[in-house]
């Protein structure tokens, strides 16, 4: 999947075009609750630690991909006049 402005926008938008994206939210969010578990041992290999990241940003990018349909789902049903 491409990434660009419009389907990966920043995490916390504001006036700056710095800053984390949405992307990289989701993917550190995946990991903190991973961290939380312990499922991810401290002493865990260069591999095993790529391994992971690849992991979380699949995961990130599920969550936009779900986002992005949420989104469109709900910007038809608004202009047919409906709520969801």
């Amino acid at each position: 999947m491409a990434y660009n402005k419009l389907n990966n926008p920043r995490a916390f938008p504001g006036n700056s075009s710095y800053g984390m994206s949405l992307r990289d939210y989701f993917a550190g969010q995946a990991l903190a609750g991973d961290m939380v578990d312990e499922a991810l041992p401290l002493d865990a290999s260069p591999a095993l630690l790529e391994e992971r990241a690849q992991f979380y940003y699949r995961l990130a990018d599920a969550m936009l991909k779900v986002r992005a349909q949420d989104e469109a789902l709900t910007n038809t049903t608004a202009m047919m006049g409906l709520s969801i």
